[in-house]
């Protein structure tokens, strides 16, 4: 018995070397190509997805402020705003319940937010507030809101509401 010599597969013969350099250059060359795509496109949908957040936070941000007025505004008795006068950045409504309680609501705006100070209790109803507008005109009190929906982004809203049981 002998020791016998192991041949290669065949197709790995002697003819069969590595890859050049211009190979694996142009192979190099394409991977980076396509991890620079790839790459390209999973930041553009992070992008995106962050824009429409922000949007839809902003969103939010008017709707609950806007809900918060709109109640305050359709109970109030008297407001300190003045009937005809330029848009301000606070208001106060006040009124009394069925029960006979005294009630009133404060609207201010300090830095980005909005703030409802209800009966002595403040409480945060908007952020990222860019501007607030009160103002009366007759029986129509008016809140303008504009929030910062992205970096280069706004988004507004502008409120009616009739004062049913404004005092004249």
């Amino acid at each position: 018995m002998g020791v016998e010599k192991l041949k290669a597969p065949k197709g790995m013969g002697a003819e069969c070397r590595g890859a050049t350099l211009v190979e694996v250059v142009v192979v190099v060359g394409i991977l980076v190509m396509a991890m620079g795509m790839v790459g390209s496109t999973v930041f553009q949908v992070l992008t995106i997805e962050q824009r429409w957040r922000d949007g839809a936070v902003a969103t939010k941000e008017l709707r609950h402020a806007g809900s918060w007025f709109a109640g305050d505004a359709l109970n109030a008795e008297s407001t300190d705003l003045v009937d005809g006068g330029p848009p301000v950045a606070g208001a106060t409504m006040t009124w009394t319940d069925s029960w006979g309680q005294a009630h009133s609501a404060t609207y201010t705006l300090s830095g980005a937010d909005l703030n409802r100070n209800y009966d002595g209790a403040q409480h945060t109803i908007a952020r990222r507030v860019a501007s607030a507008g009160f103002s009366l005109s007759s029986a129509i009190l008016t809140f303008d809101l504009e929030v910062q929906a992205s970096r280069n982004a706004t988004k507004s809203a502008s409120i009616q509401t009739f004062l049913r049981r404004l005092e004249s």
